[in-house]
């Protein structure tokens, strides 16, 4: 029987144990049987540490200081979830610090001499599920590697139907060399440094709070890039898309939202939403139709749906990174973003990794993310059926 099987054992029998001592009336065939119970747990007890003390001496015995793991090795599938898996690494991560019983099987060390510690590959989930990220209405491409990747692009909304007796022509391809996404790598910034001592003194799990922090970051990060590009291998849709212009200077008025749905070819409109920063918003809000109702329509569900409102029966992404409006802006974006624009991620997307070594002097943590990816506008046609607008300020 190993470790972890003697101890999960010794904790039932004393859990039942505490579970029948807690009921009401409770009967000397009772008791006699929790005195039994305390003695297996006592005798188990006593086996653990025979169990420990041969693993230290074992230990000691090896050539080189390695991470002892047959307590915990086990061939059995781990079926955990990601969250749970980074639950449980956390945990594990928080208790060394304490110097307290940790399953170590959870500090995977990396290969550069245990420096940084892997401990959650994290999808960017907390924005995008928020009113203000462009994040997620954009397409995603996940890679296994960060090689240049072609989009083929193919845009079908001029084409009409034929008699299947007109002749034949050359056809038509998917445009193959028109866009090439390459990655970036990328960082969540300088690490962020915690305080050993606040790490074992608090009872809530700061780590993981820090890293829904990075988590954060990151979204935010990658949504100024996809809408305005990093120089690199980031190219913002903002600089690429076909735009109506106001009809009055250095303003927004509800002929200008008219125009901007009308321009958008209806192939696009069922996944269509409007794009504006929360300071567009504030222009927004202001304008009323000729009865003197708002335009803007609010969602009270926004952290759910991710919108903030709708403007003439379409939905209202905040994008925070957006233009204001000032004449040669363009400050509001309307389409389909997720035919418009394609964000390419190399699997398995933000990893957060922690060190407690390399601050060793600090006595600190540091938490610090890393990520691969480009993004690019997948506009196969530019012109008359572009699947994003945008409106510009005149």
């Amino acid at each position: 029987m190993t470790l972890r099987e003697l101890i999960e054992k010794r904790n039932k029998i004393l859990a039942d144990a505490r579970q029948i001592m807690t009921g009401t009336d409770v009967s000397a065939e009772q008791r006699s049987k929790v005195d039994a119970m305390l003695t297996d747990a006592n005798n188990l007890k006593a086996d653990i540490e025979r169990v420990e003390a041969c693993a230290e001496s074992e230990e000691r015995s090896l050539p080189k200081p390695g991470i002892p793991r047959a307590a915990v090795e086990s061939t059995e599938t781990d079926d955990r979830t990601q969250e749970q898996r980074n639950k449980a690494t956390n945990k594990a991560f928080r208790a060394y610090l304490r110097g307290e019983r940790f399953e170590q099987r959870d500090l995977t060390i990396a290969a550069d001499g245990g420096v940084m510690v892997p401990v959650a590959a994290l999808p960017p989930v907390l924005a995008q599920r928020s009113a203000g990220s462009i994040y997620d209405v954009v397409h995603h491409m996940r890679t296994t590697t960060g090689e240049p990747v072609k989009v083929p692009l193919l845009d079908g909304t001029s084409d009409v139907l034929v008699l299947d007796s007109t002749a034949v022509g050359n056809g038509t391809d998917p445009t193959l060399t028109g866009i090439t996404i390459q990655t970036d790598g990328l960082r969540t910034g300088d690490p962020v440094l915690i305080d050993n001592k606040l790490i074992q003194d608090l009872d809530y799990d700061i780590v993981s709070y820090v890293n829904q922090v990075l988590t954060d970051r990151y979204t935010r990060g990658a949504s100024n890039y996809i809408t305005n590009g990093n120089g690199s291998n980031f190219t913002g849709y903002l600089g690429s898309i076909p735009f109506v212009s106001s009809e009055t200077a250095a303003t927004l008025g509800y002929d200008d939202f008219v125009a901007l749905i009308a321009a958008l070819d209806p192939a696009y409109h069922p996944g269509a939403c409007f794009a504006f920063s929360n300071t567009v918003l504030g222009n927004v809000l202001k304008i009323k139709d000729s009865q003197g109702r708002p335009i803007f329509v609010p969602y009270l569900d926004g952290a759910t749906s991710g919108f903030a409102g709708q403007i003439l029966g379409f939905p209202v992404k905040i994008d925070q990174y957006g233009k204001a409006v000032a004449t040669g802006n363009i400050a509001v974006a309307f389409g389909d973003f997720d035919k418009g624009y394609t964000l390419r991620e190399v699997s398995p997307g933000l990893v957060i990794k922690q060190s407690n070594q390399r601050w060793i002097e600090l006595n600190r943590t540091g938490v610090v993310g890393f990520a691969r990816g480009g993004g690019a506008p997948t506009l196969a046609n530019t012109t008359t059926f572009s699947p994003i607008q945008g409106l510009k300020i005149s």
